[in-house]
């Protein structure tokens, strides 16, 4: 908000760092992460402009049992956008299985996303998967209502300004202990 503050003050040019240019992607990959804490990882590309979500769950599962999920989260998905009065690319969703875990990694284009369809997956997963889809303990229910809403509201209102001003940089967020981070690939 102040930035041009800061540039008459510090003597720097009008043109805008890196950093400063990453300062976007950065801050909604965060948001995802603190308002879905089902979600244990993030990651943009933007090459495909896709944003591609982990989630873990304790189980070995069959993969048949994947398949029809992910082909019920498409529908579900479709359904949405068709209720909203749009109309939603498919998803890349694929799976790999460690021991007793699942990952599931499910890539949607950015200037689709919303709030909402992040919301609608997640309570999806939860519904399916119950007590083995890993939850961050330290996520969105751990945080105060008003800060949790205000984190819904900068989720949203950052999904709407990429759809503007597209991210250049290949972006990574993930849970490590009670923190989130984002990296710049």
């Amino acid at each position: 908000m102040f930035d041009f503050l800061r540039r008459c003050f510090s003597g720097r040019s009008g043109g805008r760092t890196r950093s400063e240019q990453a300062r976007p992607g950065v801050q909604l990959l965060a948001s995802v992460l603190v308002c879905f804490p089902e979600i244990e990882a993030v990651s943009y590309e933007p090459r495909q402009e896709l944003l591609t979500m982990d989630f873990v769950v304790r189980a070995r599962l069959d993969p048949s049992e994947i398949e029809d999920f992910a082909a019920f989260l498409a529908e579900s998905i479709e359904t949405y956008y068709v209720i909203e009065g749009g109309a939603a690319s498919e998803m890349d969703f694929s799976y790999e299985q460690h021991d007793a875990l699942t990952i599931l990694h499910l890539a949607r284009r950015m200037d689709e996303l919303s709030e909402r369809e992040l919301s609608l997956t997640v309570q999806l997963l939860t519904e399916r998967f119950g007590e083995a889809l890993l939850v961050d303990p330290h996520g969105a229910e751990a945080l105060d209502a008003e800060f949790r809403t205000l984190q819904h509201e900068t989720l949203e209102r950052m999904l709407m300004a990429v759809r503007e001003i597209p991210l250049r940089d290949r972006l990574i967020g993930i849970r490590e202990r009670d923190q989130v981070v984002v990296y710049n690939r």
